[in-house]
């Protein structure tokens, strides 16, 4: 009873705290919703909250929605992306837990946002956009606001890829979308991008349509008025008005300082300077080229060359070439500085002139190239086995090579010791037969002498004692013959071979003692014979193995 009132408790516990976090996770949406709905007016005090919140502190869902909040105030407050993984997280939280959300569509949508701002260029860019089109189009009731977002950034990835004609359509979408609601912002965003996008095509009379609707928002719209007179300075430039472009020019430099955006002033003046170069206007040209030159604040732009370029090429104007070379010498080495940058970009502008099929077939060739990498790593490990199996296979086989090398070693090692031992035997065998020959060789010479005592008084012993001298002696001297070896046994003593039939018995014999270390008084006791007959064999032995170009090293001395 005791054990069920405790779990119980636990349990309630449990509910009390999951209660509690329900009720928390509510407030902090309900006041992340609430930012959600002023960061397109007040983006910086969004911003601002949004730091005041400790995303590890609140639920999962709510960390999505307050990074969702945080990519989209960074941008509108115009901070530099330098990575885009806090909204890969968010737009992963609700791909796998809320792809239903219409958050999830404005995640897609800014994480080709963020890139693009990144200056990525690949398909990375368009694939999470065009899925959020997608997923915004099987929306039953779409938000207007949504879909300006998706087909603005859209038409711009189509711009920047010299697809003017699919540009023109996605901003005529976005124009749509940015009046059905009604944002004055939006609107001219639309028509501003519109304008660029027939001026590149130098479609002036569509161009200027444009630039009359832009003109109409003139000192409406904060921060605006500055891509007014751009605007407007390049289409009196490009009809042949540079007067007008000139003033507008430097109208620029009067609004410059209520932008928001960091403006880059060197390359305002610069432009000023060109105007005045092209009206031969030499000296406010070269006063302006310098102020372009003291305002350079990023030094590692590539571009910064044309800065010393356009100060040489008015002083050569001027005639003042000592000038004009100096500035040429800046200008070059801040050219070769930047060579890397410019053919950077030159790969940059190739791809762009790939038509709308091959933007859209780059979601396609990343997945390719994916699976080559797959396939490629997949080859790797195969070969890296095979190359382990050979390498062991090698490695057994040398090491079966040494094991039979050792081997082969041990059993030559074991026969030179047999044969040490054979030739130990056959010396003492030898030095046994002489001792018997010597033997009775004495107690021939002992009878002798007794025949000689007893010879007359016992004739019938004697010539008893007589034959078996001479059986003994017929005996030594035919030991040869019966023990006469083989060709077999001949060449495992001496490693000759006798294929003609050259040697007879009694030398194979002689050649076989010898390799078995045999002296001169050896050989003559063992061939019953005396040291001098030994010698004239020996020689006469030789000679004739010389004269058959036979091996003579078994004789030694």
């Amino acid at each position: 009873m005791w054990r069920v009132f405790v779990f119980l408790l636990f349990v309630v516990c449990l509910i009390i705290c999951s209660s509690c976090r329900d009720k928390v996770d509510e407030h902090v949406y309900l006041r992340l919703s609430q930012w959600d709905s002023m960061i397109d007016k007040v983006p910086q005090l969004v911003s601002d909250s949004l730091q005041r919140v400790d995303p590890e502190d609140i639920g999962r869902s709510n960390k999505a929605y307050w990074g969702l909040l945080k990519v989209i105030s960074d941008d509108k407050t115009y901070v530099n992306f330098t990575s885009d993984s806090l909204i890969n997280a968010v737009t992963d939280h609700y791909r796998l837990h809320d792809p239903r959300n219409r958050n999830y569509i404005r995640s897609l949508a800014y994480q080709g946002i963020v890139r693009t701002r990144m200056g990525v260029k690949d398909s990375t860019v368009y694939e999470p956009l065009r899925e959020a089109g997608r997923l915004f189009h099987s929306m039953s009731d779409p938000d207007p606001s949504l879909g300006y977002l998706i087909n603005y950034f859209l038409g711009n990835i189509h711009y920047n890829n010299r697809n003017y004609a699919s540009a023109d359509e996605y901003f005529r979408k976005t124009l749509d979308y940015a009046r059905e609601e009604r944002d004055s912002i939006h609107l001219f965003d639309t028509y501003l991008s519109l304008y660029w996008n027939e001026m590149v095509q130098e479609k002036l009379d569509r161009g200027k349509l444009y630039l009359d609707t832009l003109s109409s928002f003139y000192s409406r719209l904060a921060g605006k008025d500055y891509f007014i007179l751009n605007a407007q300075s390049i289409y009196y430039d490009m009809i042949g008005e540079p007067e007008k472009a000139l003033e507008r020019e430097k109208e620029l430099l009067r609004v410059t300082y209520r932008q928001k955006e960091n403006i880059a002033l060197s390359r305002l003046y610069y432009n000023i300077s060109y105007r005045y170069v092209g009206l031969e206007q030499l000296d406010s040209a070269m006063l302006y080229a310098h102020m372009a030159i003291d305002c350079i604040e990023d030094t590692t732009y590539r571009q910064n060359y044309l800065f010393y370029q356009n100060v040489a090429n008015i002083a050569e104007k001027q005639g003042n070439f000592a000038l004009s070379n100096q500035y040429l010498r800046s200008a070059f080495k801040l050219h070769n500085q930047s060579i890397s940058d410019r053919l950077d970009t030159r790969i940059v502008e190739l791809e762009k002139k790939y038509d709308l099929s091959e933007a859209e077939n780059e979601a396609l060739r990343a997945r390719q190239q994916s699976l080559l990498v797959i396939i490629g790593a997949l080859m790797l490990v195969i070969v890296l086995v095979f190359i382990l199996m050979y390498a062991w296979k090698v490695r057994r086989t040398a090491r079966l090579k040494l094991l039979n090398a050792e081997y082969k070693m041990q059993q030559q090692e074991l026969q030179a010791k047999i044969l040490r031992e054979e030739a130990g035997k056959r010396k003492w065998l030898l030095q046994l037969y002489s001792h018997i020959s010597g033997r009775l060789a004495f107690l021939q010479g002992e009878i002798e002498t007794l025949t000689q005592r007893y010879i007359s008084s016992h004739p019938k012993v004697y010539r008893e004692m007589e034959k078996i001298l001479k059986n003994t002696d017929t005996d030594l001297r035919d030991i040869t013959k019966a023990i006469a070896t083989d060709d077999e046994t001949f060449y495992a003593y001496t490693r000759l071979k006798d294929e003609e039939g050259i040697l007879n018995t009694t030398e194979k014999m002689l050649l076989m003692l010898l390799a078995c270390d045999a002296d001169n008084r050896q050989l003559a006791t063992f061939m019953n014979t005396s040291l001098e007959s030994v010698r004239v064999r020996k020689s006469q032995l030789k000679k004739k193995m010389q004269e058959k170009n036979m091996d003579t090293t078994l004789f030694h001395e």
